[in-house]
């Protein structure tokens, strides 16, 4: 990861990083991205949506049935409102590109695999929030 990448986003009120590995399913796991041709759209599709939303991609996997995206997102996103945004626009550019795939529902399956990625582990957080009184000394207020 370059220094780029790890130093915190700074938004209007706000300081951060908001990173996720994203999965997503075709329907019915359907193996549409087995051709280099179908993969090179999908991954079209990722490079068009994205940064019209100000989603960050850091490195992005097409495989024959499943997409892995490590992606970054404003605050104001929930992690649901993330995979919609890329759902919904990589759906509606793959179908625009390849019209036999118009005929079907839908283009992705309903669920989809996150987890949160930071630079520190959950037990450094934890041993900080557990510890961060101990640091304060004398100088903590208390509000009454």
């Amino acid at each position: 990861m370059t220094r780029e990448r790890s130093e915190l986003k700074k938004f209007a009120h706000s300081v951060g990083q908001n990173w996720y590995h994203v999965v997503l399913i075709p329907k019915c796991r359907y193996p549409v991205f087995e051709q280099p041709h179908q993969r090179d759209l999908a991954i079209k599709a990722i490079e068009w949506i994205c940064p019209r939303h100000s989603i960050d991609i850091y490195t992005k996997e097409v495989a024959g049935d499943h997409v892995h995206l490590f992606v970054s997102c404003p605050p104001n996103y929930s992690i649901r409102r993330l995979v919609q945004i890329i759902k919904g626009g990589t759906s509606y550019y793959i179908r625009k590109h390849h019209p036999a795939l118009r005929q079907y529902k839908a283009f992705w399956s309903k669920g989809f695999m996150y987890r949160s990625v930071g630079n520190v582990s959950a037990e450094i957080v934890e041993k900080y929030i557990k510890y961060s009184n101990k640091w304060i000394g004398s100088k903590q207020r208390k509000l009454i």
